[in-house]
């Protein structure tokens, strides 16, 4: 395998993802958006001391969130390439074994991830206590990290323990069926995910009669959507933050309300919130990412296999042997890096239909412009991020962005 035939697969891989978010991208339609009303609002229903102490909020976190991102990387890249007396010393005892010492290195990488991040995610914790965003004391949230570990330990262990079975059996195929058992994995967390591990971190409860509930119904109702079981969870015990979702496929999906949305928001902006999660359900863009991740996990898997032979014949390791596993880490690790960039773009624009949806169910533009100044002070987001954060992290579009699609839609009401 030669560097044109690793860039041409990695390149690939880009174009294909650009092609899938072209294909799934969602027809936007009316509104068209007014940037001019939006400016207008920003400045109107925000006070220069709101717009700057969210700007610090989200300047100290992008920096928090830029250094672990780079110490992650850095220690996978370290556990990859490194290959001093130590490191040659774990192998080779891993080796003796190899299928159990893949487990125990992927086990191994999972906690000493873990580790090497817990230092930004308590700085990330503690500028959230600081802002008053963050209610969950410090013994809550080590538990919760703890919680984190070993239900992340356990798949990568598996995954890690198939890993070296497949490439060990298969050799230069070992894409094929590692494309479709990430591919089964991916739908299977999805399913599993809202009724297996979520619970595990909030107690959630289905939504109890009563105006919320009845509204709920009366907008899925006029949507013509089943939105299957609606549940309100404890958000409130860990952050002031509001928010709600829709997840999970057949059998768990969910349309989960923040307790916070429900007591702190009005009507008019709950119902704004409600129409969103009910938009995203009519256009069943659950399915819609998991099409996406269908289409760009084979060749993504199949990057992940010429990087990493690569990196094996550079460090003179032995392919069938442990040392595969750290370097699977690192590779799988970048490609879901940069796979996600053109993934978060499909993202943004099924958010963003699916606030033009909401304005359609509700017939009410302002409730949705209330709401999305609302959501931004109440979780110090900054209205207008920097265009590079957007592109590489944003998964919705900017406040600024979706005040001006209701902005839009009121010259037409």
């Amino acid at each position: 395998m030669n560097g044109y035939a690793l860039a041409g697969t990695a390149l690939g891989a880009l174009a294909v993802a650009a092609l899938a978010v072209l294909l799934l991208s969602p027809d936007q339609g009316p509104p068209v958006p007014d940037p001019v009303a939006a400016a207008r609002v920003i400045a109107d229903r925000f006070t220069p001391a709101e717009l700057n102490r969210a700007d610090d909020y989200r300047s100290w976190a992008r920096l928090i969130g830029v250094a672990s991102l780079l110490v992650q990387f850095g220690t996978l890249g370290f556990l990859a390439f490194w290959r001093g007396a130590p490191m040659r010393r774990l192998l080779a005892r891993l080796d003796r074994r190899p299928l159990l010492g893949a487990m125990a290195a992927g086990a191994g990488i999972s906690i000493l991830l873990a580790l090497t991040g817990l230092p930004f995610d308590l700085a990330a914790w503690q500028l959230g206590r600081d802002y008053g965003l963050i209610s969950q004391d410090l013994a809550p949230r080590l538990l919760d990290w703890l919680l984190g570990i070993l239900i992340t330990m356990i798949p990568a262990a598996i995954g890690a323990l198939l890993a070296m079975a497949l490439w060990r059996q298969l050799k230069g195929k070992f894409w094929l069926l590692a494309s479709v058992l990430v591919a089964v994995w991916a739908v299977v967390t999805t399913w599993l995910w809202p009724v297996v591990v979520s619970p595990l971190f909030n107690d959630f409860d289905p939504l109890p009669d009563g105006p919320a509930r009845q509204e709920v119904l009366r907008l899925a109702d006029r949507a013509g959507v089943e939105v299957g079981q609606v549940y309100e969870v404890d958000a409130s015990r860990r952050s002031s933050t509001v928010n709600a979702y829709v997840n999970g496929i057949g059998s768990s999906k969910r349309v989960v309300i923040y307790d916070n949305a429900i007591r702190d928001l009005t009507p008019s902006e709950f119902k704004a919130l409600v129409g969103h999660e009910l938009g995203h359900v009519k256009a069943n863009d659950l399915k819609r990412g998991i099409t996406f991740a269908l289409l760009v996990i084979p060749l993504g898997v199949l990057f992940v296999q010429f990087a990493s032979g690569a990196i094996l014949r550079r460090n003179e390791d032995d392919p069938r042997g442990p040392a595969l596993i750290p370097v699977l880490a690192l590779t799988m690790t970048l490609a879901v890096f940069v796979l996600q960039v053109p993934g978060n773009a499909l993202s943004r624009q099924v958010e963003a239909k699916a606030d033009r949806y909401s304005i359609h169910l509700t017939g009410d533009s302002q409730g949705l412009v209330d709401l999305q100044v609302g959501l931004a002070k109440a979780n110090l987001s900054d209205v207008d991020p920097p265009a590079v954060w957007q592109f590489l992290f944003g998964t919705h579009p900017t406040t600024f962005d979706r005040i001006a699609i209701a902005e839009g839609a009121r010259r037409t009401q």
